[in-house]
């Protein structure tokens, strides 16, 4: 059995911390993903924020500890690295670590918090021939696979429409956002877009803005937009970020049928003989689908991993697949520039 080496530059909150949430479904980290995998070693860490990189080596006592990844890189020559620090530092930070031409970048989303830098990425990756997988967890989560199988088979018929959610107390965006990604857009936004682009095949294009709202910042806090498909398929967007709640759903009505899943919850509505009228059909919840209670997306994530660099399977998360949703982004802000 062969087994892999790996390195971790970036401790903080999802390489690490969350860890320390117990909220929420464990392994909750790159960090814990990694180590509970058997064929994975985790042997080093590396942050420039001492304080973290200390709380980490408590945990990974075995592990080197470094608060420079070029060091790291020369010293460990490692077979995957996990890159997960923040978006402003993607772009330097990948562009070195590709240059080692390890077996497998593992990128924490968003690819960059611009279409620039993204690409940047990808022709750099191309020409090294080095594979990166995109962090984009719903492809990972067996809630989102379940949905994409009922989807897939055509349980709730022909998609008329899909109403896309994104919700929090974050701007969703401003000019700023483009150089450090501190926006809704482009920090959760990757994620919206991307499961989009999963369960549907869709490419989305031209966007249509129908409504905003505008602070004396100039920032956006609220976005509402749409695309038309085929003409025959709307698809709109929500962003939020005047909510005290973060929420992040999907509402996706068919011929036969709607399903409505966010994060911890997945209902699922067949047409039916109506138990509230006569002679009527209405949508009734159908019980046997549920959200399962663990949806084993970091696991999913490292297997997938496992089975790439064994020849067994492509990744399911590409580095083109993040670039797409980046693209997306772009168009977005785009149009947002010209409001």
């Amino acid at each position: 059995m062969v087994k892999y080496k790996a390195v971790i530059i970036g401790t903080g909150r999802i390489g690490y911390l969350l860890q320390k949430d117990r909220k929420r479904e464990q392994p909750a980290s790159h960090s814990f993903a990694l180590s509970k995998n058997k064929r994975i070693s985790l042997i080093a860490g590396c942050d420039n924020n001492k304080e973290k990189l200390n709380l980490w080596h408590r945990d990974f006592p075995k592990a080197n500890i470094y608060n420079d990844y070029i060091k790291l890189m020369e010293s460990e020559k490692p077979d995957i690295v996990i890159i997960a620090v923040d978006e402003v530092s993607h772009l330097e930070v990948t562009l070195k670590v590709i240059e080692y031409k390890p077996k497998l970048i593992i990128l924490e989303k968003p690819v960059a918090p611009n279409l620039e830098s993204a690409l940047k990425i990808k022709r750099a990756a191309e020409f090294k021939k080095v594979s990166i997988l995109v962090n984009h967890e719903r492809r990972y989560s067996k809630d989102y696979i379940i949905l994409k199988e009922l989807l897939r088979d055509n349980k709730i018929g022909k998609i008329d429409s899909i109403n896309a959610y994104l919700w929090s107390g974050m701007k969703v965006w401003n000019k700023k956002s483009e150089d450090d990604g501190s926006c809704l857009l482009i920090h959760d936004g990757t994620h919206l877009i991307d499961v989009i682009h999963y369960l549907f095949g869709l490419n989305l294009i031209d966007p249509i803005i129908d409504n905003y709202t505008i602070n004396k910042k100039d920032e956006i806090l609220s976005l509402f937009l749409h695309y038309i498909i085929k003409k025959d398929k709307i698809i709109s967007l929500e962003l939020n970020g005047q909510k005290s709640f973060f929420g992040f759903e999907l509402d996706i009505k068919g011929r036969h049928g709607r399903i409505i899943i966010g994060n911890g919850y997945f209902n699922v509505y067949y047409s039916s003989p109506s138990p509230f009228y006569s002679k009527f059909k209405s949508l009734v919840k159908y019980k046997k689908i549920k959200r399962p209670w663990k949806t084993y997306y970091f696991t999913n994530m490292i297997k997938n991993c496992m089975d790439f660099l064994d020849g067994k399977n492509r990744l399911i998360s590409t580095l083109n697949d993040g670039v797409k949703a980046i693209e997306v982004i772009n168009d977005i802000i785009c149009k947002i520039k010209k409001i």
